[in-house]
């Protein structure tokens, strides 16, 4: 059932659905409106007004202006670029393809479950030397219980463990993770009175009874003293055991320490170095005997009186209660579900679906041959001279067929070829096996090769990357070397506007930047006493400070003070992030609205001059691509 629904949800995701309008169009060349909009809700939070849009559009056209340039002198022929891109893409394909529906799915599933514990019993017939007997046994019990009998009764008489029969039948509560998978998916598939058809299990057949469904959302934060006896103990063993943990039990009556006692008496080696503390539980994680007593614990700080389990006697604090951690929209609880998950069984039923959408994606469709004749052939080609020849040979014999690739008996050859190359005088896995692995690889491969023809979010980030790398290198050459360059074309402009480039209240100061408080304080009392040493101040610091000397704006000071008027030392203001601390020095105040001359105003004059190439750039290219926008299609952006 996991395995059929989770197959439609991949072929729902890698499904593309059909061509999107044109929402404009620059010389020959078009945006789509569905690219547009992946863009626009990437980089726009929830805001979806007209003229939100109608701006980001504008910076969209200048975008795709600048691509267009890039490509118009061949950037994207950078071996640079292509490094880039290959590097960037062979990274994303491995984390899309842990993005494979499967995984996501089967994490919800086990938190889901984990919010239950089930109480079940069994009816358990072992295999044994005749499976067909253990067969028609297990049959002959489902007949009963399907005509009434009693299920205690019937697992009695049928169970072949002498535990099971002992026990009749009766488990306890499980949970997520309790049981094998494919056994755990047939108890979650019964209702709370229901028995399942008999199972085949990894040992044996087993028929499931649920009893009873109960919530398990609550964890459990316990110490305990455990006293333990070996299995084999004699009666005069377990009594001492007994008489230990009663007496422990009377000290904590008289109100002596827990985790003091723990430390001194509990032979739980995991635990008692820490007080007694176990891991958080919920109630399926132990045997029922412990867990029945550690969940009836009601208000932190109670402890239990001594009880017995099948390897000693445990007395329990409960330290605290917590809900059941399933919010995978926490980062932190997600990782740990992820971890649970991929460390399980279940990987197995991920690996399998992963598997069979890899290659319902990929066209795959399998040819028959004839398995003894191509062993033969491999055989001969292994040991052959000439094995090119064999190549030549093969070439167009088909093993299985994939959307745009075929794969033929030379693809086969050459694989097991290069394997025995590689393993040397190592014999090769059967060549049964080989084909397995070699047809896994091939699929994968080609779906990692095809990831964007198959899934349109990952054809997006990979254009995105790669207009992102051709607009950078693009600016660089067109825009910010020429501006920063070209010394005659800045001072040109900054005569032009000269007069836009004039201070705000401004000081000439001295900005001390130290690494911690310590250094802060010693260098501020040392400028109290004389401020025209400050270099020999910051020297002395063995690079614990960093001091900046020149005209700032007030604004730029380290400090909350606006209204300077003299020379004024401020005080250290801390920086709670790293634990870095910063005052000033002010040795001059300047009036406001003094005009800056080119060398204290070129770091504007730069960032102005780029602006004004830049549009002087995008002009040139609207001229080269017309741009028109499909108004009617622009306003279904926002419906």
């Amino acid at each position: 059932m996991l395995r059929t629904s989770l197959l439609l949800c991949i072929g729902l995701t890698i499904t593309y659905l059909g061509t999107s309008q044109t929402l404009f169009r620059f010389g020959n060349h078009s945006v789509s409106k569905e690219e547009f909009k992946r863009a626009y809700s990437k980089n726009n939070t929830g805001i979806n007004s007209d003229a939100a849009m109608r701006e980001y559009l504008d910076l969209y056209v200048k975008f795709k202006l600048k691509v267009q340039a890039a490509k118009d002198q061949r950037l994207d022929t950078l071996a640079s670029i292509k490094n880039d891109v290959a590097g960037f893409r062979a990274q994303m394909a491995e984390q899309y393809m842990q993005k494979l529906p499967f995984r996501k799915a089967m994490i919800e599933q086990a938190v889901e479950r984990s919010k239950n514990r089930i109480e079940i019993s069994h009816v358990f017939i072992e295999y044994g030397s005749d499976s067909l007997l253990a067969k028609k046994a297990i049959e002959k019990a489902y007949n009963q219980l399907q005509q009434g009998a009693d299920f205690a009764i019937t697992s009695r008489n049928f169970s072949t463990d002498p535990y099971v029969k002992a026990k009749d039948g009766y488990v306890g509560y499980i949970s997520a993770f309790s049981l094998p998978y494919d056994l755990e998916n047939v108890v979650y598939g019964l209702k709370a009175g229901s028995f399942s058809n008999p199972v085949a299990g990894k040992n044996g057949w087993h028929i499931f009874k649920v009893t009873d469904i109960k919530n398990n959302a609550t964890l459990l934060k316990a110490a305990q003293i455990f006293i333990t006896y070996a299995e084999n103990a004699t009666q005069e063993e377990r009594s001492k055991a007994q008489q230990k943990a009663d007496s422990i039990y009377q000290l904590l009556l008289k109100g002596a320490d827990f985790g003091k006692l723990a430390l001194e008496n509990s032979n739980d080696k995991f635990t008692y170095q820490n007080e007694g503390v176990l891991p958080l539980f919920s109630y399926t994680d132990y045997d029922p005997s412990f867990s029945n007593i550690a969940f009836s614990l009601t208000r932190e700080g109670d402890f239990s009186k001594p009880f017995q389990t099948s390897s000693g006697w445990h007395i329990l604090k409960l330290i605290a209660k917590e809900a059941s951690k399933t919010d995978l929209n926490n980062s932190d609880i997600l990782e740990q579900w992820t971890q649970k998950v991929s460390q399980s069984e279940r990987m197995k039923e991920v690996t399998a679906n992963e598997k069979d959408a890899i290659r319902k994606a990929g066209g795959y469709k399998s040819f028959s041959y004839d398995e003894s004749a191509l062993w033969k052939l491999t055989d001969s080609t292994l040991e052959a001279k000439d094995y090119v020849s064999i190549y030549k040979a093969n070439k167009q014999k088909k093993l299985f067929q994939l959307t745009e690739q075929t794969i033929t008996v030379t693809d086969w050859l050459k694989y097991v070829k290069d394997k025995k190359m590689a393993a040397g005088s190592n014999a090769l896995d059967g060549y049964g096996e080989l084909m397995q692995a070699f047809t896994e690889s091939t699929v994968t491969q080609y779906y990692k090769d095809h990831l964007e023809k198959i899934n349109p979010d990952f054809k997006f980030q990979m254009q995105e990357f790669f207009e992102g790398s051709l607009l950078f290198e693009v600016m660089e050459r067109n825009v910010w070397s020429v501006a920063s360059s070209d010394t005659n074309g800045l001072k040109t402009f900054y005569s032009t506007h000269a007069g836009q480039y004039t201070w705000k209240k401004s000081v000439s100061a001295i900005i001390f930047n130290c690494a911690d408080s310590a250094t802060a304080n010693k260098i501020h009392g040392d400028m109290q006493k004389d401020p025209l040493q400050w270099k020999q101040y910051a020297e002395a610091s063995n690079g614990y400070a960093l001091v900046d000397s020149s005209r700032f704006e007030i604004s730029q000071l380290p400090t909350e003070e606006k209204l300077i008027s003299k020379a004024w030392l401020s005080s250290v203001v801390n920086n709670p992030n790293d634990g870095s601390s910063s005052f000033c020095y002010v040795a001059q105040v300047h009036p406001e609205n003094e005009l800056r001359n080119f060398d204290e105003a070129k770091g504007l004059v730069i960032n102005d001059y780029q602006l004004f190439l830049e549009e002087k750039w995008l002009n040139e290219q609207k001229k080269k691509y017309p741009v028109k926008v499909d108004d009617a299609v622009f306003k279904t952006l926002s419906k």
